[in-house]
């Protein structure tokens, strides 16, 4: 059996992957602009920390032969990754107080992967990877 991975995106394009953007993205957009009450303050920061020390942040570049290309690599968790999934949903339910529509998106062929560990996957999607 394939394993399947799993994602969290919003209906807005990210300039960098062209995909649709994920939750980190969009919550930092509402830290950024002052938009959360205090009470989704503490909450984020609690969840923030948590991902802070639970979860690596990869860092890989969309191809070797292009030194200044973007990154254009996905961050996907692993369906084993049951705690930072949620997590991630808990990151969900604050964005949709403030009227974003969250998706979760799993797939068995993310794309070309760059990075792996224990929790996670960053991959360049293939062409049909979001169908």
């Amino acid at each position: 059996m394939k394993p399947s991975y799993v994602r969290f995106v919003i209906e807005e394009r990210d300039e960098d992957s062209h995909e649709n953007k994920g939750l980190f993205v969009a919550m930092q957009t509402l830290v950024e602009n002052n938009e959360l009450y205090a009470w989704e303050t503490a909450q984020e920061k609690a969840i923030c920390q948590w991902f802070t020390k639970n979860l690596n942040v990869p860092h890989v570049q969309s191809s070797t032969s292009n030194y200044y290309a973007k990154p254009k690599a996905i961050s996907w968790f692993k369906d084993s990754a049951k705690e930072h999934i949620e997590k991630m949903r808990q990151y969900g339910q604050i964005l949709e107080a403030h009227d974003y529509l969250i998706k979760q998106l799993v797939t068995d062929r993310p794309g070309k992967v760059l990075y792996e560990d224990k929790f996670q996957i960053a991959a360049i999607p293939f062409g049909d990877t979001f169908g």
